[in-house]
């Protein structure tokens, strides 16, 4: 499905053109949460101005398998002022961890992603906000584009960080609020493509995920 984004015309899928990144700048993927301009333009702290293309990038595969603890030290001290829970049958439980998208290698997917393009002193701020993954040059995995002067990145969870399934227990949760927000930005782009990310998702599992609630821990 072509897309026509702010500074371009509707691109054919079957013909690969070239991109010229700006001096200072880079590309980045938004496959999760940053698929939604809304969250982008929050973690940057201002107005994105910038072109934005919807791509694919060829040999990747969303999968629901990065888990983060909610008491990582690696955490901003503001967030570890909070005790998490998730609700149940009107009860709220405690929770260790969280799960959140991730990409792994699966050669027969092409995965529908957003590309943005953010100053390398903004990359840094990204680096700095995807606790738990690395960041990975996918420059030559897009599908529809070449590109000069500049390299695209996503972001790939690292291995201490992978969800193993046959390990899950009741203190590992999908925040519903997290994959409604992730849903929306597909939604807002038709049907069509919120059934590509459909196709290029692992499931996940339904049981894993519930409405959570942070409690601010109280002072001593």
């Amino acid at each position: 499905m072509p897309y026509c984004g702010r500074e371009m015309g509707c691109k054919d899928m079957n013909k690969k053109s070239t991109i010229k990144i700006k001096d200072n700048k880079v590309g980045m993927i938004g496959y999760g949460m940053l698929s939604s301009l809304e969250s982008l333009e929050e973690v940057l702290g201002r107005k994105y101005e910038d072109s934005i293309y919807h791509v694919h990038l060829n040999g990747f595969q969303r999968a629901w398998n990065c888990v983060g603890a909610n008491n990582d030290p690696n955490l901003p001290a503001e967030y570890l002022k909070y005790n998490s829970f998730y609700i149940k049958d009107n009860n709220t439980i405690p929770y260790q961890k969280s799960i959140f998208l991730n990409i792994i290698e699966n050669k027969e997917i092409q995965l529908n992603c957003t590309l943005y393009f953010v100053t390398l002193e903004e990359l840094a701020i990204f680096d700095d906000f995807e606790i738990g993954y690395m960041r990975v040059d996918v420059t030559d995995r897009v599908v529809e584009y070449e590109f000069e002067d500049g390299q695209v990145y996503s972001y790939k969870a690292l291995p201490a960080y992978e969800f193993n399934p046959e390990k899950k227990s009741k203190k590992s949760i999908i925040d519903k609020a997290y994959m409604d927000l992730v849903h929306a930005a597909y939604n807002s782009l038709g049907s069509d493509y919120r059934n590509e990310f459909d196709r290029s998702t692992i499931p996940h599992d339904p049981n894993l995920v519930a409405r959570v609630i942070h409690k601010k821990v109280r002072d001593n």
